[in-house]
């Protein structure tokens, strides 16, 4: 009883330091950050006082927090560090390998192997994100931190492809990405000593990481291929799990937090458009390493100004998401929108890279007709852009509109399907125009894809940006009067 009755005690004087703690920290938005921070939905925010930063160690602190439903943040618009830069440089290489390993043996087996490999290594993008969201510094600690991940990711990247035939490979790849994961384990832990904001949720990961780390070892006792996939998805099933319930508002309500985690959105949303930028790349790489369209104006090089024309199209798409003007972003409407936003964009990225290295390897194609042999590079191509477009579609959905100019209606409840649904029709003929292989030339399929989807693009950009005539002749007005 006298030991309950302490520790309510203690509880109690931690509180009111915390509260005194925030209160002195706590700066209050001017109108400009207030309109800044409100643009993603409103909610109620105070700004904190960084500690002092030091190049060796900076005291880690909590740059996003939530407490008693109020958001607390550092002050300035964040943007990506030369270090997460310097990490994306690294994707680039990544990601084309393991794409260009399974469109070379495309078949349902390869996209299984695909999805497999690259997960883990999406886990790894994430685990960097989420820590340079929540905690970066960019002191010596972090710099050593991120440095060692990358040695790791690049001895898993060159031996998770042989993971089927090579038992060296795969203990070499396991090993190195479990010591990723429980890397960051350990780092959280160790942040975790001075961030009491974060404190429970940030132990409870780094225990639910060295769990699932452990689980990876079975694998060196599993000899069928088959059956080393299988058990592969289901410790990806329950690395994600672990992960939604140590952010999810349910565990908060459960433990009774009164601080949580919090993500900077336009931190976060910036990571992904970046992640996205890398997946695009894979488009137009390929189309200019090794001269692959020579030489002079060929069959070739007309397919690959369909393919570039084609990334250009998915960069307008996701951009200009539905046309709204203002809206709630997903990551801030719900836990529920937050999670899709986050797994809508690892189906939309391993989309794009699949659909990209099928397209180079389509666009270098000689022949006018498609061999059947070939056939499953077209459909992994089409296929590819069929999931791509569902996924930019859910995207765009996941915002909750609160203004729209155009031609809908703000409150229009088929809004939305009105300046989507053209999408629909689109993808599906895309989607089976896989078999009009033997019909229609190569050149001509990818072509009708294209401008379909051009049409797609231009339809929804025109509803969005409605032309007024008498603002055309307003600027006409005003150009001829300066001239």
């Amino acid at each position: 009883s006298t030991n309950t009755s302490d520790n309510a005690v203690e509880e109690e004087e931690e509180e009111e330091e915390s509260a005194r703690t925030e209160a002195e920290h706590m700066i209050e938005p001017t109108a400009d950050e207030e309109e800044f921070i409100q643009k993603y939905g409103a909610i109620n925010v105070s700004y904190i006082t960084p500690p002092k930063s030091n190049a060796w160690f900076t005291r880690p602190y909590a740059l996003n927090y939530f407490h008693d439903g109020k958001l607390f943040r550092t002050r300035h618009e964040r943007s990506s560090g030369k270090l997460e830069l310097f990490l994306d440089l690294i994707y680039v290489g990544i990601v084309s390998n393991l794409a260009s390993d399974s469109v070379k043996n495309a078949s349902w087996g390869s996209i299984l192997k695909f999805i497999v490999v690259f997960i883990p290594a999406w886990n790894i993008w994430c685990d960097l994100k989420e820590f340079m969201n929540s905690y970066f510094t960019d002191d010596m600690v972090q710099k050593g931190f991120v440095l060692w991940v990358v040695v790791l990711l690049i001895i898993y990247d060159n031996n998770c492809l042989l993971f089927e035939d090579d038992e060296k490979a795969l203990r070499t790849a396991v090993v190195a990405y479990a010591l990723a994961r429980i890397s960051f384990a350990g780092i959280l832990t160790f942040y975790s000593l001075y961030i009491k904001e974060h404190r429970v949720q940030m132990r409870l990961f780094a225990a639910s990481l060295v769990v699932t780390s452990c689980l990876w070892f079975v694998l060196f006792g599993i000899h069928r291929t088959a059956v080393k996939v299988g058990y592969c998805f289901i410790v990806l099933f329950f690395e994600q799990l672990f992960w939604v319930l140590s952010i999810h508002p349910w565990t908060k309500r459960q433990l009774k937090l009164a601080h949580s985690t919090a993500l900077n959105i336009e931190h976060e949303d910036e990571r992904f458009q970046s992640f996205f930028i890398i997946a695009l790349g894979e488009f137009l790489f390929g189309l200019v390493s090794g001269n692959t369209l020579k030489t002079g104006l060929n069959l070739k090089l007309s397919k690959g100004i369909s393919v570039l024309v084609l990334s250009f199209l998915f960069l307008g798409f996701y951009t200009m998401k539905d046309g709204s003007i203002k809206a709630v972003h997903a990551l801030r409407r719900s836990a529920t929108t937050a999670a899709l936003y986050i797994y809508s964009h690892l189906i939309l990225i391993a989309a794009l890279l699949i659909t990209g290295d099928s397209a180079v390897d389509l666009a270098e194609v000689s022949e006018p007709y498609l061999e059947h042999e070939e056939l499953s590079v077209l459909i992994f191509h089409n296929t590819g852009i069929f999931f791509s477009m569902a996924m930019l579609s859910l995207i765009a959905c996941l915002d909750k509109e609160t203004e729209y100019i155009g031609s809908c209606t703000l409150h229009s409840k088929y809004g939305r399907l009105g300046r989507l649904g053209l999408r629909v029709p689109v993808t599906c003929y895309i989607f089976a125009s896989s078999w009009l292989y033997e019909r229609m030339k190569l050149n001509t399929i990818m072509w009708v894809n294209t401008i379909l989807l051009f049409v797609v693009w231009l339809y929804e950009f025109c509803i969005a940006n409605p032309m007024r005539m008498d603002e055309l002749r307003a600027q006409f007005k005003i150009r001829k009067e300066n001239s």
